[in-house]
């Protein structure tokens, strides 16, 4: 009983002979896999940074284009106040035209009476004068 209980040096020297084969054969395995699962972990972290640094890009362009889109509203609210401004300007100055037409013609009708005074004075002032004239004649 005692022989099969306890290992004998032959079984401890046999499993640690089986031990070494397997340990010269596993750890470098283990070792390879460590480096690629390291290499894995740059690879993801370099496309995290990366995304990282592209999204805070794409954020920047995002507000700049946002002020511009902001910046277009109000130049076209500006220039639609401004079409307005316009053609109310426009508006008056044809009214103001009107009016000085108006007033053209007013002082055309003014004329006309003391043109016509002349006229009818002066006409009886010559018509008088060549009286005279043939008479002392």
């Amino acid at each position: 009983m005692e022989s099969s209980e306890q290992p004998t040096l032959e079984q401890t020297a046999e499993h640690t002979g089986q031990a070494d084969t397997d340990f010269d054969t596993e750890f470098p395995a283990a070792i390879t896999e460590a480096e690629q699962t390291l290499q894995q972990i740059r690879e993801r972290y370099l496309e995290i940074t990366t995304a990282q640094a592209e999204k805070a890009q794409l954020e920047t362009k995002l507000t700049a284009m946002q002020a511009d889109i902001a910046e277009k509203s109000r130049t076209e609210q500006d220039l639609a106040a401004l079409q307005q401004e316009l053609e109310q300007v426009q508006d008056q100055i044809h009214t103001l035209g009107i009016t000085l037409e108006s007033q053209l013609w007013k002082w055309h009708d003014n004329l006309k009476e003391p043109f016509w005074q002349f006229i009818r004075h002066f006409g009886l002032g010559f018509a008088v004068a060549v009286l005279m004239h043939r008479l002392t004649t």
